[in-house]
């Protein structure tokens, strides 16, 4: 008979902070697919993010996951990774998100827009339903549904 593990996908453990709707916070790990050198962190929390399941595992330390809703998440939160080259390019506001609950978060929205469509309503309309900011040394994937409105601190 086989072993379990033979057959398992590998993934990569990532520390993340998710940032329900409401107000909780859940802290723990989620897994990443692994595709050495071949992604950054940005695009593989993106593709979690992004793909059509609905739920996925976080893991607390306690052996037994939770199984978070995407739908009921206002952001998740990583740690900047420093060798993370993918944001170097990105076009950079400065922004205040206002939640459908009053919440706030202000930092720098991070769009990969070219120059000539660099504006705040271009980087906010680009497809997919997280938007992608910089807040104190952390990285948040913000869900686009949880957002009331978006303010920018001008330029």
């Amino acid at each position: 008979m086989t072993a379990p593990r033979e057959f398992a996908v590998p993934k990569e453990k990532q520390p993340v902070s998710v940032h329900l709707i409401g107000g909780e916070i859940r802290e723990g790990s989620i897994f990443l697919e692994y595709y050495p050198d071949a992604r950054s962190l940005h695009h593989k929390m993106l593709a979690l993010l992004e793909d059509k399941k609905d739920f996925f595992p976080l893991s607390s330390g306690s052996g037994i996951p939770d199984f978070i809703n995407k739908h009921a998440i206002r952001l998740v939160e990583v740690q900047f990774p420093e060798e993370e080259n993918s944001f170097e390019i990105m076009h950079v506001e400065l922004v205040t998100i206002i939640f459908q609950d009053g919440a706030q978060v202000s930092g720098d929205l991070l769009a990969d827009v070219p120059s000539e469509r660099a504006r705040l309503s271009d980087s906010l309309n680009l497809s997919g339903g997280y938007l992608c900011t910089r807040v104190y040394g952390k990285v948040c994937y913000v869900n686009k549904k949880a957002v009331q409105r978006v303010l920018s601190a001008g330029k």
